[in-house]
């Protein structure tokens, strides 16, 4: 499901708490990144406390091939 985060940027989570912590992996496109254009921000969230941890913004021009390799990787 598509959510809002506080900022109105677009975001989605994996909860991924069967791995063995209570966790989600948040996904969130961002109109104007770090660089000023729009990226793909990856970020831990952990269930319990909220707090969010900041992780690497992709350029949205990358997001394309960066789900083909994923799915290239997983794939083996």
């Amino acid at each position: 499901m598509i959510k809002k985060d506080s900022r109105k940027n677009f975001y989605i989570e994996t909860d991924v708490s069967e791995i063995g912590s209570d966790e989600s992996v948040r996904v969130t496109l961002v109109e104007e990144g770090y660089t000023g254009n729009p990226c793909l921000r990856i970020q831990i969230r952990k269930h319990e406390s909220g707090k969010v941890y900041m992780g690497p913004e992709i350029p949205i021009e990358y997001a394309e091939e960066l789900i083909k390799n994923i799915k290239t990787l997983t794939n083996k």
